[in-house]
């Protein structure tokens, strides 16, 4: 029997077109669960860093560390506060309802629990929150985590230390479970009565397990600028590994936006919109 040569030229080079093919869909659907990754981290960063804002502003307000404006609050109307004093702890309630706008444009519903033990002497305070069926920009957040607050730190400014345990789950159903640290140093707006000048610098490492397996570890190589009166952070540089693989998330120059630059380790940027 006569074999055809140029056949099986040609059905090796189909051959190896589709393994070729094969691989290189296997390598963008790597890269596009690495984005999909680096996105959902990145959005955890924003509520994580937004929480710790709510329970800081809280504390001030009713430690009347800073006299703040009651012309332009930093929580908005539609909440609900609740304050009940048991010696020298001290709970704080905040129900946010069905859906409540915060003035920065966050959107909240359920309850978020807040709680410290009252030491007018002490320097340093621990402050404790919770969440009851709490969502935040409609994602799901169950858990909760501890602040240790300090007045003034060797630079003069108050800092906190947030050590942090929670579980978000998007409206897709997708959830990711992060534990970590992070430094927020208050570097701007103490003392001003006004919320909106508020600038925090903010350090840190964690670790966050997705529902499908995969782990994102982060870790704050450019301090965050977080400024109260923009919904995300403004600028920073987080180092990222997504399992095996590595890269850097760039919040930017400091504007105020929605979009951050995931460089992957061959070098390639992907634009993150956080939402």
């Amino acid at each position: 029997m006569k074999i055809n040569k140029f056949k099986i030229l040609v059905i090796l080079f189909i051959s190896v077109l589709f393994i070729t093919s094969c691989k290189e869909d296997e390598i963008v659907a790597a890269d596009d669960a690495t984005t999909e990754s680096v996105q959902k981290s990145a959005e955890i960063d924003v509520v994580s860093d937004n929480v710790s804002s709510i329970v800081e502003e809280v504390f001030i307000a009713e430690e009347g560390l800073v006299t703040r404006s009651k012309t332009n609050p930093f929580l908005p109307e539609c909440m609900t506060k609740t304050v009940v004093i048991n010696g020298f702890t001290r709970t704080v309630t905040l129900d946010f309802g069905a859906g409540c706008e915060m003035h920065n444009g966050n959107y909240l519903s359920g309850i978020l629990t807040i709680e410290y033990i009252r030491n007018f002497e002490e320097l340093t305070r621990t402050i404790s929150y919770t969440f009851t069926n709490f969502f935040f920009n409609y994602k799901s957040i169950e858990g909760g985590g501890s602040i240790f607050r300090e007045r003034i730190n060797e630079y003069g400014n108050s800092q906190s230390t947030k050590d942090q345990d929670i579980t978000l789950t998007w409206p897709d159903g997708k959830s990711a479970h992060r534990v970590g640290v992070k430094i927020r140093e208050w570097t701007e707006g103490f003392g001003s009565g006004t919320w909106g000048d508020n600038v925090f610098l903010i350090t840190g490492n964690w670790s966050t397990d997705f529902s499908n397996g995969d782990v994102n570890t982060g870790l704050v190589t450019t301090p965050l600028r977080r400024e109260l009166a923009c919904r995300f952070i403004v600028s920073g540089v987080i180092a990222l590994t997504h399992n095996d693989k590595a890269g850097t998330l760039d919040f930017g120059d400091g504007s105020c936006d929605n979009e951050a630059i995931f460089t992957d380790s061959d070098g390639v940027e992907h634009i993150i919109v956080l939402k």
